[in-house]
């Protein structure tokens, strides 16, 4: 038992002081230690806002010598040439006549391209506010003829000062922060007109015969933000879908549809628009196509989601990634059979599915950084049990499969590869435009 002894007034007070030092000085050091734990550095992606005034947006495009590709986006397959999106600078062509041996042509310079269709032979592209219309009958010698000013305003932000925020360039980057942060534990977060993306949570973002190939053929990717259907030409602008005449040499705007912020998509067929978006598959009925007359909408959980149909089928992926806002990768499989009703008949896992193709019974499915799967699709509700083949070791965003499916055509973060699909459960490789190349 402990006896105590002494004056207790004045003992309890040295105690009582005693504690509150130690308690001070316990204070300190854990904060101290807590400092040393919240200091932390990291690599991020930093996003550096670009900003341009209509002087410096608004040039007429231009044919000139063939360049690297460096950031390829959408392609398109013209008569046996392939055009290739360089990403806000313009168009790489390339004589695909044969594709063992593709022949670059020059490069097409329409500042702000992102998108492009073909339709009578003029390629409609955007540049950054205006719609642009060239001629590639001679696709060696293409020229500018019809633009049509103001007619797309999806942009960032204005600034009287600066112009138009109309692009992100993305570069690594390295940042010190502490737990006081208020970005302490984010993964995306803004230093002023900057973002910054954990490098963690980017991941890989981002993003037939081998002789002579059809030279009719007409036909975009699936990831595809332009679209041309019984003389009308689609586009998305934001959350609308803008509506073209051009059946004339000068196009003419006939409506705007309001659908729905993160419309990405645009699949026609048999007189029915595909609209992916990131919450669902929006359906319009296209039969007037100035007037798109809307049916119904088969919805998914948040993730980026292009498709394409077959008769009565709708295939569309899903998949995650820092511009999709969502977490699934999976490709689901619609009957649309009902317009009004779309029902889902199964769903499958993949790793990171991209655009897709589907010509007869074959599905070419891209898997991002995994490379390219192709399935039997004949019974859609075993198409996980028929992998027919992967081919790995590039990255792909999106592809095109000519008829009757023998020659397919795949675009990727590291550049285009060609491949003959004579064999679907053996896809052999043709050629390969790598990035710098």
């Amino acid at each position: 038992m402990l006896v105590y002894k002494g004056n207790k007034s004045s003992d309890m007070k040295s105690i009582v002081q005693f504690s509150v030092m130690m308690l001070i000085t316990a204070s300190l050091l854990i904060t101290g230690c807590e400092n040393d734990r919240c200091i932390r550095t990291e690599d991020y992606i930093a996003f550096e806002p670009v900003y341009k005034r209509i002087d410096e947006m608004r040039k007429p495009a231009s044919f000139g010598p063939a360049r690297d590709l460096i950031s390829p986006g959408k392609i398109f397959y013209y008569k046996g040439y392939l055009l290739i999106n360089e990403r806000h600078e313009g168009i790489h062509v390339i004589n695909n006549s044969d594709p063992a041996n593709p022949t670059k042509v020059g490069f097409l310079e329409v500042l702000g391209c992102i998108d492009m269709a073909v339709h009578q032979d003029i390629l409609y592209v955007d540049s950054y506010l205006d719609l642009v219309g060239i001629n590639i009958l001679n696709p060696t010698s293409p020229a500018e003829v019809n633009r049509i000013q103001d007619v797309f305003q999806s942009f960032y932000s204005y600034s009287e000062e600066l112009g138009y925020l109309v692009e992100y360039i993305p570069t690594e980057t390295r940042r010190t922060i502490d737990c006081n942060n208020r970005n302490w534990g984010n993964i995306f977060w803004r230093e002023g007109d900057m973002i910054l993306l954990s490098s963690d949570a980017a991941g890989g973002a981002q993003f037939g015969s081998s002789g002579s190939v059809s030279s009719t053929i007409v036909t975009g990717g699936s990831m595809a933000r332009f679209t041309v259907a019984s003389d009308h030409l689609y586009t998305i602008d934001g959350g609308e879908v803008k509506v073209f005449d051009v059946t004339q040499a000068l196009p003419v705007l006939r409506n705007k549809i309001v659908m729905e912020w993160g419309i990405e998509t645009l699949f026609p067929m048999a007189g029915t628009l595909f609209v992916g978006s990131n919450s669902g598959l929006l359906i319009y009925d296209i039969s007037d196509p100035a007037s798109p007359a809307y049916r119904s909408t088969f919805s998914h959980a948040t993730a980026c989601d292009p498709v394409v149909v077959s008769g009565n089928t709708a295939y569309v992926t899903l998949r995650d990634g820092n511009q999709c806002f969502g977490f699934i990768n999976q490709l689901d499989v619609i009957d649309v059979s009902n317009l009004w009703n779309p029902k889902l008949i199964r769903t499958y896992p993949m790793n990171n599915p991209h655009g897709l193709s589907v010509v007869g019974e074959t599905l070419y499915l891209c898997e991002g950084l995994f490379g390219l799967k192709t399935f039997d699709v004949s019974d859609p509700k075993k198409i996980g049990d028929r992998l027919l083949d992967h081919a790995r070791g590039f990255g792909a965003y999106d592809v095109i499969v000519l008829p009757p499916g023998d020659h397919v055509m795949v675009i990727g973060n590291d550049g285009l590869y060609q491949f003959d699909a004579t064999d679907r459960s053996d896809l052999k490789s043709l050629s390969v435009i790598p990035i710098g190349k």
